[in-house]
This record gives C-alpha cells, sequence and structure tokens, in this order.
C-alpha cells in the first residue's frame, strides 16, 4: 500500500491529480489525505483529514510514504521506517506562497531513505522502482531523534 499526504495548509490538487493517474494505471493499492483540494479522487481511498493515530498507522503500513516536501513528514516517515518520496509545490502553479520547498529539495533528497520529485514524470519514476527504495537505518533514525528532542527543548 502506498500512503500519499498533501499536509493541511494547502490543497495540493497536483499531486493527488498524478496519484490518481498511477492508481488507474496500476494495481497497488493507494490511499491519500487529501486536505481541502478541490479534485476528488476516482482511484485511490481518501479522506481529506485524518487524526494522528490513523495517519502514523498509514505510514507504519505503507510500503512508500508520498507527501508534500515538508519536514515533518520526513521526520514521520523515519520514526516509523518507511522510504518517502517528496514532491513540492510551486508557488507558480498557485500551490504556495513561495518556492522554498523547490529549494529545501536538493538537500532533503541527500537524507537516507528520502527520495525527491518535482512533477509527475520524475514521480512516475520514483514509483516505477518502488521496490528498490529503501528506508533509513535504525543507527540513522537514532541520530534523527536525537536531534528532534534538541530542537524540542529549544523551541519548548
Amino acid at each position: 500500500m502506498i500512503f500519499v499526504a498533501t499536509g493541511t495548509q494547502f490543497p495540493f490538487d497536483r499531486l493527488i491529480q498524478i496519484m490518481d493517474k498511477w492508481a488507474q494505471e496500476n494495481d497497488e493499492k493507494v490511499i491519500a489525505q487529501i486536505g481541502d483540494g478541490k479534485y476528488t479522487p476516482e482511484h485511490i481511498e481518501w479522506q481529506r483529514f485524518v487524526g494522528i493515530d490513523e495517519y502514523n498507522k498509514n505510514i507504519k503500513e505503507s510500503t512508500l510514504f508520498i507527501s508534500h516536501a515538508g519536514m515533518g513528514n520526513i521526520i514521520s516517515a523515519k520514526e516509523q521506517g518507511t522510504p518517502i518520496v517528496v514532491i513540492n509545490r510551486q508557488a507558480k502553479l498557485g500551490e504556495h506562497r513561495n518556492d522554498h520547498q523547490a529549494e529545501g529539495l536538493e538537500w532533503m533528497g541527500k537524507l537516507e531513505g528520502v527520495y525527491t520529485a518535482t512533477d509527475k514524470d520524475t514521480l512516475f519514476a520514483q514509483l516505477a522502482q518502488r521496490e528498490q527504495l529503501q528506508a533509513s537505518s535504525d543507527e540513522n533514525n537514532q541520530n534523527l531523534n536525537t536531534l528532534v528532542d534538541f530542537i524540542d527543548q529549544l523551541v519548548g
């Protein structure tokens, strides 16, 4: 099963349309949290919003997590031991106020277990090799948890 999440702050219809098209052409279950977008998927199971427990359960049970390029989802994927493909929202398409997600893709793609896409073709290419995509190692997850704990202490 593939889990897709758009986040809750902005609609991301392009991602849901891409995954709906992919699901139409492939025999793999896709579940999505679609937020407030206008597009209604026809070939994937979806909910506008899910609670945190169901969200984390979906990540853990999925073979691949596909998400907007948000650091929180990268951390969640690493905590659940699931490889993640992040795709950036684009300001020129009206998906965000600026292109900070595009700017972050380069360094995000250097993280173990994190893969990137910018459009339908690059996302389909990642999906085509989904069985080879690996989650980050336990050692790197421990390092990530230490970093998250440190940030929480600074902020909290």
